[in-house]
């Protein structure tokens, strides 16, 4: 299995969380017993995703010696910090705050990214990926709205 498949195979299966429980979210009662549950499961999956986002800009940026990669080794620490903020918010409010930061580091990652640090394959996947968790957070924060 080459590169670009895997890549997408295992962000495709890091996605799966997302919609599996903003679904389930959306379809159970307000007074079903394992609600409060599923918004601290998906709350704490988006500020661990979230996370892995900043460290992987953390590794391109190390790979990279510019100015521009010290930049990102610092605006990479926001990632992690937005997400675990996110805990402390509630709902429908901790879904708006992951959406907008999932947005924020979607553009960001394939906007600024360029195909000397990654391969073209990974910005596209990223759109694609910001759409599909975004379009999740979204059915989360109206499930709980």
């Amino acid at each position: 299995m080459g590169a670009t498949h895997l890549g997408r195979t295992l962000a495709l299966a890091a996605f799966v969380p997302f919609a599996v429980l903003a679904f389930w979210l959306y379809g159970i009662a307000p007074d079903h017993p394992w609600r409060q549950g599923t918004i601290v499961v998906l709350t704490a999956y988006g500020a661990v995703i979230l996370s892995f986002l900043g460290g992987l800009r953390w590794g391109i940026a190390l790979a990279d010696r510019s100015a521009e990669s010290r930049r990102d080794i610092m605006l990479g620490a926001i990632p992690p910090l937005v997400g675990w903020s996110a805990i402390l918010v509630p709902p429908p409010l901790t879904f708006v705050l992951l959406a907008v930061a999932f947005a924020a580091q979607g553009a960001w990652d394939s906007l600024t990214l360029t195909s000397d640090a990654v391969p073209d394959w990974f910005r596209r996947m990223r759109i694609q990926m910001t759409v599909l968790v975004v379009a999740a957070l979204v059915v989360a924060f109206v499930a709980t709205s």
